[in-house]
């Protein structure tokens, strides 16, 4: 278990090297950094993706953006399963993906530490722009394919 910092804590600027390894959960061939939900940029009346076409109707706000964990985090009412005992029916498989450490961060963006929940951060803008240059700016950040966990549900 990691000493997770205090909320607000910058984990990674241009001046500021990335300390941890750094997660998210994506696709078997990508991390799934290449869209935006709704719910990334703070509007709560719609639910799902943003559409391409809507890329730059809405803009990014510092604090919101890509969600990423320090640790890699089970599902909600899940845990962790054994590889020789996972059959596949009503379990769930999530691939890793990490952030390449010793890798500058674009300028413009930010990894803060908002630990909601607990081990949380996001990859953010330290200024207002739109969804569209935010993707264009998080596109060169390199993700390599880590561990792929299994989960069951608790019983």
């Amino acid at each position: 278990m990691i000493d997770f910092p205090k909320p607000g804590t910058v984990l990674w600027a241009v001046d500021a090297d990335l300390a941890v390894d750094i997660f998210r959960s994506g696709a078997a061939t990508k991390p799934n950094v290449e869209f935006l939900r709704y719910a990334d940029v703070g509007n709560m009346e719609r639910d799902g993706r943003i559409p391409e076409a809507d890329f730059e109707g809405y803009m990014v706000d510092p604090g919101k953006g890509i969600s990423l964990f320090l640790e890699r985090m089970a599902p909600e009412g899940m845990v962790a399963a054994s590889p020789d005992t996972w059959t596949g029916k009503g379990k769930t498989k999530i691939q890793w993906w990490g952030i390449d450490q010793k890798h500058p961060i674009p300028k413009g963006l930010s990894l803060v530490y908002d630990g909601e929940p607990p081990g949380h951060c996001t990859l953010t803008v330290d200024r207002t722009m739109t969804v569209k240059a935010f993707l264009a700016l998080v596109a060169l950040v390199p993700f390599s394919k880590r561990e792929l966990d299994l989960f069951v549900p608790k019983s």
